[in-house]
């Protein structure tokens, strides 16, 4: 893909609103001179914990610990790389951005991706008119009307409807695209008794399908009466994959953020739930619910619900969500609906509080496998039911987290019909309990930050509040610093010399780095000392301080572990090391005392 000039990032960052921006997602109030706040966009909150420094063009949440500048805000709330973020937000305010030259191969990709994109829209708005005014979707507008879906819902949703053999082929032809266009969008195809071309969709119900930037990218088409297959879907193309997109994202990613994703089965589900206020509901797109539609979800929230019909089909799609959720790790629980009834079935008879019942009703998918597990065993003797939690325990070993896989414990011990203690001690046995487990990153901001930890942030908010007298600290380097968000930090810091400002130069950090950055940046500042030079030194000796006890540790830990009678060399060798650390340690503990 071709690159974007870099005077070109620079000054759309400069010319774009980051408060503006972010107002369109969150009611921000201003809190200060050029500080504002308001609920977060990216989970739910009750009391406002996201901050926007307007003179900085920087963002934070105290809430999830997530931050950056406005490219980063938009590759978030939009879920987008940051070369289309960057073009995002080039449309969004107006700004013409330049390329460099890319390959003649990128190009010809680009321009077909394009072209395709250009086909599937027109495409859209034929078989939105068809719908709505031709005579051969009688049949169809009935369907649709039996669904309680009304002509504005169909407008919202470019509802359309395919007519006949080659209706829509001769309609873009007409438009200048080329056969082999359209065959590629997989809009038409050839036939192989007389070679001539006809529509891929023929006589069917169409809902398009959109990327998160709003592109129609494909379609899903029902067929109307008995006809089979049913459900009709475009083939992968160089715009559309079904396994990296999901129906509806597009319009539910902002309340997914506030809330949890719902997982439903079809079109006409994700659009009852939508029309009646459910806004988080998505669907796949023919294809079976995998791990990459997790991953989509996972960016905009760390839950997901599956309301999935009860058959076969449903059930099946549960069990790959108990296989895939822990890898992706995203909380994924499951819905109950009334046997034979579709979400969208529920919301025509029971309304929204039906569905919102069923969604505040449903379980985690550990607790479902567990009983599942537990259904098709036999409990009738004490082998029996030994043999029953020997399964349990095999179940809750696939939680990554070893406290929730104890608070599971309680669950298996009642189904099974023993004491939660038999339960505990044959999951304390199994090799997985002993380590830590799985899980997603760590939070920048942990609620109770060890004193190491303190020493650090605040070491490295002197480095990135330039203070002259941390600047000139250049006896440090990064193995000061205990984890890799803040030498990253601390490197980025150290050389603010470079051209260019901070904020210009965050781009290149790490997601966790910005959000290290601006929770640094736009917390609470320490209080401003008479004496900066006396602050940047008990601050810096502290870190040192830290450092030689860590370095102490590992040599003790080794001494411990030697024989001095069979390895003597290295036992005096790391005695020595061990006397001259301590050492170390007492001066500098006298230089915080100020002592001679």
């Amino acid at each position: 893909m071709a690159r974007i000039r870099a005077e070109d990032i620079d000054a759309l960052r400069e010319r774009a609103s980051i408060v503006e921006l972010a107002s369109g997602y969150s009611n921000l109030k201003k809190t200060g001179g050029h500080t504002f706040k308001g609920l977060c966009p990216f989970h739910s909150e009750k009391t406002p914990s996201f901050t926007v420094d307007e003179a900085k063009g920087l963002w934070h949440c105290f809430g999830c610990q997530e931050g950056g500048d406005v490219y980063r805000f938009v590759e978030k709330v939009e879920s987008l790389p940051f070369s289309e973020a960057t073009e995002w937000l080039a449309r969004k305010v107006g700004f013409e951005l330049h390329y460099e030259e890319s390959r003649p191969g990128e190009q010809r990709a680009q321009g077909l991706r394009a072209r395709i994109v250009a086909a599937n829209e027109a495409a859209a708005r034929f078989f939105h008119d068809c719908l709505m005014s031709s005579p051969d979707a009688v049949q169809a507008r009935r369907y649709l009307e039996g669904r309680d879906f009304s002509s504005e819902v169909a407008q919202r949703w470019q509802l359309g409807y395919a007519p006949g053999r080659d209706a829509l082929c001769k309609q873009l032809m007409g438009l200048g695209f080329t056969h082999q266009e359209l065959e590629r969008a997989d809009l038409i195809r050839k036939s192989e008794r007389d070679l001539n071309f006809f529509d891929a969709f023929r006589n069917r119900i169409i809902f398009p399908t959109w990327n998160l930037q709003g592109d129609v990218i494909g379609f899903g088409a029902r067929a109307l009466g008995d006809a089979q297959p049913k459900y009709l879907n475009t083939a992968e193309t160089p715009a559309f994959s079904k396994s990296r997109v999901l129906y509806g994202l597009n319009r539910a990613k902002s309340a997914i953020a506030r809330e949890a994703a719902v997982v439903v089965e079809g079109y006409t589900d994700v659009i009852a739930l939508h029309e009646a206020g459910v806004k988080e509901a998505v669907a796949t797109n023919g294809v079976a619910l995998g791990a990459t539609h997790f991953e989509l979800l996972k960016k905009f929230s760390q839950r997901a619900v599956l309301m999935l019909d009860s058959d076969e089909a449903g059930k099946g799609a549960t069990e790959r969500g108990f296989d895939i959720m822990h890898r992706i790790g995203l909380e994924v629980l499951a819905a109950s609906l009334p046997l034979g009834r579709d979400p969208a079935e529920v919301v025509a008879t029971d309304g929204v509080e039906g569905i919102r019942k069923a969604i505040e009703a449903a379980r985690p998918l550990l607790e479902v496998k567990l009983e599942q597990t537990v259904a098709r065993l036999l409990l009738d003797t004490p082998e029996a039911r030994s043999r029953a939690v020997g399964e349990a325990v095999g179940v809750l070993g696939l939680h990554p987290d070893p406290i929730a896989r104890h608070e599971y414990v309680f669950s298996a011990a009642r189904l099974i019909g023993v004491e939660p203690d038999v339960v505990r001690r044959a999951l304390a046995e199994q090799p997985w309990t002993s380590g830590e487990g799985g899980g997603g990153r760590a939070s920048v901001q942990e609620r109770r930050l060890p004193g190491h930890v303190k020493v650090e942030r605040e070491a490295l908010l002197l480095l990135t509040g330039a203070n002259d007298a941390a600047l000139r600290a250049k006896d440090l380097d990064d193995t000061y610093f205990t984890s890799a968000t803040r030498r990253e930090l601390f490197r980025f810091s150290r050389d603010q010399g470079e051209v260019g400002s901070a904020v210009e130069r965050m781009a290149g950090l790490s997601p966790d780095a910005q959000s290290l950055y601006t929770d640094l940046y736009l917390g609470e500042r320490m209080s401003v000392s008479d004496d900066p030079e006396a602050r940047v030194r008990e601050v810096f000796t502290r870190l040192r301080v830290f450092s030689v006890e860590r370095e102490i540790k590992a040599r003790r830990d080794v001494l411990e572990k030697i024989n001095p009678l069979e390895d003597p060399t290295r036992h005096d060798t790391l005695f020595t090391e061990l006397v001259t650390r301590e050492a170390q340690r007492r001066e500098l503990l006298k230089q915080m005392r100020g002592t001679p």
